[in-house]
């Protein structure tokens, strides 16, 4: 009997401690930003071991700082036509402004958006980079759809350029070939160098 009890304690404590080790452990993200839906977003980043991401948003990056993140009217900045950018902001510090218009997004699909421009802390303004930040993006979506597919299915203007997005990558193979070929016809993409 006391070998029974001293299992069930033994088992009992590692459930706390995993319980609490789970939560202890998750990266403090109020650096990056003080929107709940970001935040939401970046633990689902860190949930799928992200790590290159994570790592270049808590300051891994050529500016060796924490990249802030938040919504704005991207409009009203010029940018009407982006889903998101990264910015400079006048101290040197990057920033990352995701379109308002998705505030009401699944985070999964804003965790995807931020994932694309952590690939612009690289700031070469070339043709590569803005297809490794479009397969940051898709390979993002992809792995989350793959644990939830139920993802696809929400009503979302951002979901549903992610569904079309995943479904060319999947169709080239898991390649990028349809969608570099969408990069290079986008107007928007016309000065950037190639290397």
């Amino acid at each position: 009997m006391k070998m029974l009890r001293k299992i069930v304690v033994v088992l009992f404590c590692a459930f706390v401690l995993s319980c609490f080790s789970n939560s202890a452990f998750a990266a403090d993200f109020s650096v990056n930003t003080k929107q709940p839906v970001l935040t939401q977003a970046l633990l689902k980043l860190e949930a799928m071991n992200n790590r290159k991401v994570i790592n270049v948003i808590q300051g891994q990056n050529s500016t060796g700082q924490p990249i802030k993140i938040m919504f704005r009217d991207l409009a009203a900045l010029g940018y009407g036509t982006c889903e998101a950018v990264t910015a400079k902001s006048a101290d040197g510090k990057l920033v990352i402004l995701i379109s308002s218009n998705y505030k009401t997004a699944p985070v999964e699909a804003i965790a995807c958006l931020i994932a694309h421009e952590s690939v612009h802390h690289e700031n070469t303004k070339t043709y590569e980079e803005e297809v490794r930040a479009w397969t940051t993006e898709v390979q993002t979506w992809v792995a989350f759809t793959s644990v939830n597919p139920s993802l696809k299915a929400s009503d979302s203007k951002l979901v549903k350029r992610l569904n079309y997005l995943s479904k060319l990558y999947v169709k080239d193979g898991n390649q990028m070939t349809t969608i570099a070929g969408i990069i290079a016809n986008q107007p928007a993409y016309a000065s950037l160098k190639r290397s």
